[in-house]
C-alpha cells in the first residue's frame, strides 16, 4: 500500500514537472559525410568530413529496452564489418547516464566527440580506424531545473528494463566480430551513472563465465577475457551487493598471468554525492523489507564477513571492503609528447606485469590496496575529488588524460 502511494505521488510530480517525450533523435539511417555538423546531425552514422579521424554512430533505445529503430544497428553493422575486413579497428562504446540522452545539444554527445578525437590522434601511429558508438536512452525525462532531480528512481527503473533487452544484442555482435575478425579489433566500453548499471547488468554473466572458463578444467593457465578488451564504469549507480557474487568468484579463480590486462575497471569519485547519499537513501526505502545476512568472502588474503544489508544500501564505489585502488592527482597541467606517451605506455605495461605499486601515469598515480593481488584485472577505484569533483563532471584535463592512457595501456 505504501509503495503504491509513493508511486502515485511520484507520478504526480512528474506530470507537474512536464516530462520530456520519448523520441528518436537520429532518424536518418545512412552514413553522412558532411562539411559541417548541422548538415548531418540527424544521421545515425556520421563522418563530418574526410579529415575527421573517426566515425560516430548513434543507437537509441526506449524506456522499455527496445530499439527505437533497428535500422540504426543494421547500418552500423555493415559499416563495422566493412572496416574490420580492411583495417585494424578501435571501437569505442559509450552508454550515458542520468540527465542525458542522444539529443543534438547534449553535453555528453559533445564530450564523447572530443574524446574520440583525442584518442584517434593518439592511435594515429598504430593506424587504427576509430568508430564511436553512442548508446542513447531517455536518461533525462524532465526539463524543470529543480524537479528533474526527482526523476532519479524513475530513470533507474528504466535502466533496469534497458539492461536485459535489445542492448545485449549490440555487445553480442561486437564480441562475435572481435573473435572472427581477420584484422586486429579492439573494443572498449564506457558507462556512466545508470549507463554503468546498464553495462554491468548486461555483461555480468559474460564476465563471470569467461573468468571461470579461464581456469576450470584446463591443463594450462590462460588470461581471462571480458567484453572486448576493456570496460570502464564511471560513478556507477548500482549497489555493492550486485557486485558481491562477482567479487567472490574473482577471488576463487584469480590466477592471472603477467600478460593479464585490466578487463573491468570501476571509478567512483569520493565526492559523488548522488551515489554516496541519494542512492543509499532510496535503496533503504525501496528494499527495506528484504531479508539479509552476513556472508563470507575472501578479499586478497583476508577472510571477510560482508553485511548484505549494508552492501545493498551502498553503491559499489563507496563500499570500502570492495575498493581495490585509489586514483590520486600527481601533477597538474602536465603535457607530454607523442614519443613520451609511447614510452609511458610501455613502462606501464612492464610495471603492471611486475606488480609495481603504484602505477604512475602522466598526471596521476593509481595506488593498489596492498592486500589485493597484483595483475587482478577487476578494479574498484576510489577517485580523488580533485580529479572527479562530482557525479557528472569527469571531463577535466587530468582525468581525461588518465582515462586515455589507461585505455591505451589496457588494449595495447
Amino acid at each position: 500500500m505504501i509503495n503504491n502511494i509513493n508511486i502515485l505521488l511520484f507520478s504526480s510530480l512528474l506530470i507537474i514537472s512536464g516530462c520530456l517525450d520519448q523520441k528518436i533523435h537520429r532518424d536518418i539511417f545512412s552514413i553522412a559525410t558532411c562539411n559541417n555538423e548541422e548538415n548531418c546531425q540527424r544521421n545515425s552514422l556520421q563522418k563530418l568530413n574526410n579529415k575527421t579521424p573517426y566515425t560516430l554512430s548513434f543507437i537509441e533505445i526506449d524506456d522499455q529496452g527496445f530499439f527505437f529503430d533497428r535500422s540504426q544497428l543494421d547500418i552500423l553493422k555493415k559499416h563495422i564489418e566493412n572496416k574490420t575486413r580492411k583495417n585494424n579497428t578501435f571501437i569505442y562504446v559509450y552508454v550515458h547516464g542520468w540527465q542525458h540522452d542522444a539529443s543534438i545539444n547534449d553535453s555528453n554527445v559533445k564530450h564523447f566527440k572530443e574524446q574520440l578525437n583525442k584518442i584517434s590522434n593518439q592511435l594515429s601511429l598504430s593506424k587504427r580506424e576509430v568508430i564511436g558508438i553512442y548508446i542513447g536512452w531517455r536518461g533525462k525525462s524532465s526539463s524543470v531545473p529543480l524537479l528533474k532531480y526527482l526523476t532519479f528512481w524513475d530513470r533507474k527503473n528504466s535502466a533496469k528494463h534497458i539492461a536485459d533487452k535489445n542492448i545485449i544484442e549490440i555487445w553480442r555482435f561486437l564480441r562475435k566480430l572481435k573473435s572472427n575478425s581477420i584484422s586486429d579489433t579492439k573494443i572498449v566500453t564506457v558507462g556512466h551513472s545508470f549507463g554503468a548499471e546498464i553495462v554491468f547488468t548486461a555483461i555480468n554473466k559474460t564476465l563471470v563465465n569467461d573468468l571461470i572458463d579461464s581456469t576450470v578444467n584446463k591443463q594450462y593457465k590462460t588470461s581471462t577475457s571480458g567484453l572486448g578488451d576493456l570496460v570502464l564504469l564511471i560513478n556507477p549507480a548500482f549497489d555493492a551487493l550486485k557486485y558481491a557474487h562477482f567479487q567472490n568468484i574473482n577471488e576463487r579463480y584469480n590466477e592471472f598471468l603477467g600478460t593479464q590486462k585490466p578487463i573491468l575497471s570501476i571509478f567512483t569519485s569520493e565526492s559523488d554525492w548522488i551515489t554516496k547519499y541519494i542512492f543509499p537513501a532510496g535503496n533503504t526505502i525501496s528494499r527495506r523489507f528484504e531479508p539479509h545476512r552476513y556472508m563470507k568472502t575472501t578479499i586478497g588474503e583476508e577472510n571477510v564477513l560482508i553485511n548484505q544489508n549494508m552492501a545493498e544500501k551502498t553503491s559499489i564505489g563507496h563500499f570500502k571492503p570492495f575498493i581495490t585502488h585509489r586514483l590520486e592527482m600527481k601533477n597538474k597541467n602536465i603535457d607530454i609528447s607523442s614519443t613520451q606517451r609511447v614510452n609511458l605506455i610501455n613502462d606501464l605495461k612492464s610495471d603492471w606485469a611486475s606488480g609495481v605499486n603504484p602505477l604512475n601515469f602522466s598526471n596521476t598515480r593509481l595506488i593498489r590496496n596492498p592486500i589485493i593481488k597484483a595483475k587482478n584485472p577487476y578494479l574498484v577505484v576510489q577517485v580523488d575529488k580533485a580529479l572527479i569533483p562530482n557525479h557528472n563532471n569527469f571531463f577535466g584535463k587530468e582525468i581525461e588524460e588518465f582515462l586515455n592512457e589507461f585505455i591505451l595501456f589496457s588494449i595495447d
